[in-house]
């Protein structure tokens, strides 16, 4: 049952994978930039490759091209949900930080939902996020 589940899943997300590299290339070969982000980033140095080799057997395949799109996205996964444990797990050692980062988040935001231009404001709480990803310590 359990495989049968995790079957339909990754059945699942290669299709949506294969739909979101088809719609690229589409926009790509008519003319649209490729825009900035690691699918079209890939899919543009794929064809360059393919060009410059000029076979096609020279670039990924749309297989390989999917299992580069699903590893970027769990170590992404990954190194965020480690980032906040890291972050959680410091801050519990130390609430005089704790204390720091929620005044400056009332300040900020005070009763309102956060906004994005009000997260550059934040400098404490980018601070406590940005410690733990380096060798630094308290």
């Amino acid at each position: 049952k359990r495989n049968n589940r995790m079957r339909a899943i990754d059945r699942e997300l290669r299709v949506k994978i294969t739909e979101m590299i088809n719609k690229k290339i589409k926009a790509m070969q008519a003319g649209e930039s490729s825009g900035d982000d690691f699918l079209g980033i890939l899919l543009e140095s794929n064809m360059n490759e393919i060009k410059l080799q000029g076979s096609k057997t020279a670039g990924l395949t749309i297989e390989q091209i999917i299992n580069e799109c699903k590893v970027f996205y769990w170590a992404g996964q990954d190194t965020s949900s480690t980032l906040m444990l890291w972050s959680l797990v410091l801050l519990s050692k130390h609430p005089e930080w704790q204390e720091r980062a929620r005044e400056e988040i009332l300040q900020v935001f005070g009763d309102k939902d956060p906004y994005y231009d009000g997260l550059s404001h934040l400098k404490i709480v980018s601070f406590l996020i940005l410690i733990p990803s380096g060798s630094q310590s308290y």
